[in-house]
Order: C-alpha cells, then structure tokens, then sequence
C-alpha cells in the first residue's frame, strides 16, 4: 500500500500541474507504475516506457486478421514484441536475483519475490523461469487495460451522480494519514459502494470461460468432461430481477444497513465482496481473477487521494467496448488541499 500510495500522490501532483483536461490513456501509463512499483520495489522509468512501448504492439496483435507470422504483419510485429517483452523479464528477473536474495524482505513482500521464490508444500520451487515469466505478462496484460477502464468508469459515473460524488468527498476527506488498508476496506462504505457500482454498470471484461472436470448433469442436459462454458458477466449485473432499474447508477445497492444513506427499497441485497454468480465481476471460486484484491485497492487508493485532495471536472466522455467495456473520458484536477 505504502507503494502504491506514493505513486498515486506523484501522478495526480503530475495530473494536476498541467492545468490542463488530460485522456483518460494516462491511466495506462499508471497502472503499469503501479504493478512494477508492488511487484519489485522501486520504479524504473526506462524499463516501464520500454514495457508500455511493446504490450502497446503486442495487443495491437490480439486484433489481426491473421494468425500467420508474415513479415510486416500486426501479428509478426505482435510475437517479435512479445519475445522483447520476455527478454526484459530475464533481465529483470536476473536483477531481483542478484540484489534481493530469498530471505530478504523484498523477496518475501514482493510479486516477483513470491513468484521466483516461491515453495510447495514440499519445499520445492513452485515455478520454472518460463512460468515466472508468463506468470508476470499474465498480470500485466490482465490489469493493464482493465484497470484504465475501471477508473474512467469510476470517475464517468461519479460526474453523472453529484450525490455519490458529494458523499464521497465528504467520506474521505476523513481518511487519517498514512492510508491504512483495514480502513479503506472496511470504513469506507461509499467508496466500496461507489466501486461496485462502477463495476457492476460498466464491467471492463463482459464474459469469461471454465471447463468441466468431469461429467456433469444440469436441468435435464448432460455434459461431457472437458466442456468449455462460457459466462456473461454483462447479463448477470443488469439482471431486473436482481438489480432493480439496472440501467442507472445507484451506489445505494450496495450501502451496509447502519449507513445514513442507506435505502431499503435501494438495496441489493447482493454481496460484492463474494460475488459468484450474482456479481461475476472477477469470476469466482477456485479461478477468482488472481488480481482482484490487487485491483480493488488500486481504485480505492486513486478515489481517496483524488478525491480528497482535488476538485475533477470530467468532459467527452465516449463509450467502448474493446478491447475492453467502460468510457473513454477526459479529465481535469483542480487542487483541493494540499497533501
């Protein structure tokens, strides 16, 4: 969290001495800074650009019309950008190595750290170099884009609902200092309502996929192991019967009881925090999203600080829906208070 929340006063000091609306795009740039701060310890500014630099080619790949390695092709250029995005991971990696061995502290509180030198219940390595290095292009490429995407969510939604905005405010400006992690979580009930609620309107992934591990029977169909399923994650949070006038914002579904702003005809009575089938946003079960706790503190961590700390003015915002579901926005930060 310390991490975390040193990069996000750095960026929104960055934000808001240009004066200027900037594209919500900054948020990549962000999120990347946040992974590589939490997963090693310290930022390198080469090495991120570098990194921006390649999954930008490399995602471009993911829409080719081809899957064909031709020369001068967006998929040619995809897997070369792929294969220097794994070399820059051996060199990281390397490097962690030699300055960070396995009893110090980095190597226990770190991504990379637990990655590389993680054990099993027999006290074997957990991971090849290989599967080291998949396992950390698996996060970034995850929570990449998807995190952009949540927070233009987050803040569109917030400019369409003073009311959520205003109560918001008033819920953070309250935070003591440093962030504590308990305290985002569990005493800040706005703040989480506010978050489920952008996630539920506007989730950044709309379906997922599992596979039968056995046979299974299910309302009088049958089907074999090794089925692929697919799920709507969409359909489940604008389900009527589950969540009332779906198609509005509504940070009431989600207050706890003992709020001053809780409504009994407003309530969900949906759980978030275990989500399953009535709020799917990061899966569930065994295969839950591995980054969903890393994700929900990166929002609560930027709303508190934004919106504590400064006045945002958010225009021209334009719907998307690849490579993944939100809005594009604009946006402005006027300085509240000083941190």
């Amino acid at each position: 969290l310390s991490s975390m929340d040193r990069t996000t006063i750095e960026q929104l000091d960055n934000w808001s001495s240009s004066g200027e609306f900037l594209s919500s795009d900054v948020f990549k740039m962000y999120a990347l800074r946040l992974f590589y701060a939490s997963s090693f310890g310290r930022i390198d500014e080469d090495v991120i650009i570098t990194l921006h630099d390649d999954f930008k080619i490399w995602l471009g790949a993911f829409m080719s019309l081809t899957t064909k390695r031709i020369p001068g092709t967006a998929i040619d250029d995809g897997m070369k950008a792929r294969d220097r995005l794994l070399n820059t991971m051996d060199k990281l990696i390397d490097d962690f190595i030699r300055e960070n061995p396995e009893e110090s502290e980095r190597a226990q509180t770190t991504v990379i750290g637990r990655l590389i030198y993680g054990k099993d219940k027999d006290n074997n390595r957990m991971l090849t170099r290989d599967e080291v290095k998949d396992n950390v292009l698996l996060l970034i490429f995850a929570g990449h884009d998807t995190t952009k995407a949540s927070i233009e969510s987050l803040l569109y939604h917030l400019s369409q609902n003073s009311d959520a905005m205003e109560a918001l405010v008033d819920e953070v400006s309250t935070l003591s200092e440093p962030l504590k992690p308990d305290e985002l979580k569990n005493k800040c009930p706005v703040l989480n309502a506010c978050m489920f609620e952008s996630l539920r309107m506007d989730p950044p992934v709309l379906g997922g996929f599992r596979k039968a591990v056995n046979g299974l029977d299910h309302k009088g169909y049958s089907f074999d192991k090794g089925t692929v399923f697919n799920y709507s994650i969409l359909m489940a949070t604008t389900d009527e019967s589950l969540y009332k006038n779906h198609d509005k914002f509504n940070m009431r579904r989600f207050l706890p009881k003992d709020h001053y702003l809780y409504d009994a005809d407003e309530d969900s009575g949906i759980d978030p925090v275990q989500g399953r089938t009535n709020y799917p946003v990061f899966g569930g079960g065994t295969h839950v999203c591995l980054g969903k706790a890393f994700a929900q503190l990166e929002l609560r961590v930027l709303a508190a600080r934004m919106m504590k700390h400064y006045k945002v003015e958010v225009r021209n915002p334009k719907k998307v829906y690849f490579p993944v579901n939100g809005w594009n926005i604009e946006f402005k930060l006027t300085t509240r208070k000083a941190m």
